[in-house]
């Protein structure tokens, strides 16, 4: 190839990687930017949220008043980071499942699993009235008797008709909210299949 259409050549391809970068660059700023959660929630789950590549659903609550969502974020400190959302449209849910090969004590990892599937409307209603029969719109954000290491934080989100909630319980007893919805949005909803010791 003569010089001259060489280094034509090259700054073309220059110019293409220079537009790429700042392209990604973009994203990654406006996807700092978001705020995950309202004031006096720890920001420590942000990195992992980010990595899953999910959006907030704080920012949500307050832009869109016919959202309905519910998401469980499952942080175990030996295993993957695991997020369930559950989008409630007019005839069912979309149901997103994310996981990255991270650890949740460690490093959030890269994102390895992104799985959307449709929800019946009998599936949904049956996810809307555990979130009624838990009363997780009244249940308290935080139990700090719960607290501990080398355990899993359990986060259940939820936003509807421009309110948003939140509960965070470390390793929660099977009959706290927490155990209730996070078990019914990963394994009946989601279908994941994990071992007995991965469940914690």
């Amino acid at each position: 190839m003569p010089p001259a259409k060489w280094n034509l050549c090259m700054r073309s391809r220059r110019r293409e990687w220079n537009r790429t970068f700042f392209i990604l660059l973009a994203a990654a700023r406006a996807l700092a930017a978001q705020q995950y959660f309202p004031p006096g929630v720890t920001d420590s789950y942000v990195k992992h949220l980010m990595a899953l590549k999910e959006p907030s659903l704080w920012g949500l609550s307050r832009k869109d008043a016919t959202a309905e969502v519910y998401r469980f974020l499952w942080l175990r400190s030996f295993d993957s980071p695991i997020s369930v959302r559950l989008i409630v449209t007019g005839d069912g849910g979309r149901l997103i499942l994310k996981m990255t090969d991270g650890m949740s004590g460690f490093e959030s990892g890269h994102l390895i699993r992104d799985r959307e599937s449709r929800l019946s409307k009998e599936a949904t209603d049956w996810f809307l009235g555990e979130v009624k029969q838990v009363n997780f719109w009244d249940v308290p954000s935080r139990d700090k008797s719960q607290e501990g290491v080398d355990g899993a934080q359990w986060i259940i989100e939820g936003v509807k008709r421009g309110r948003y909630h939140i509960i965070e319980r470390y390793s929660p007893d099977p009959k706290d909210p927490a155990h209730i919805l996070g078990i019914a949005l990963a394994i009946h909803l989601a279908r994941l299949r994990l071992l007995y010791q991965q469940v914690y």
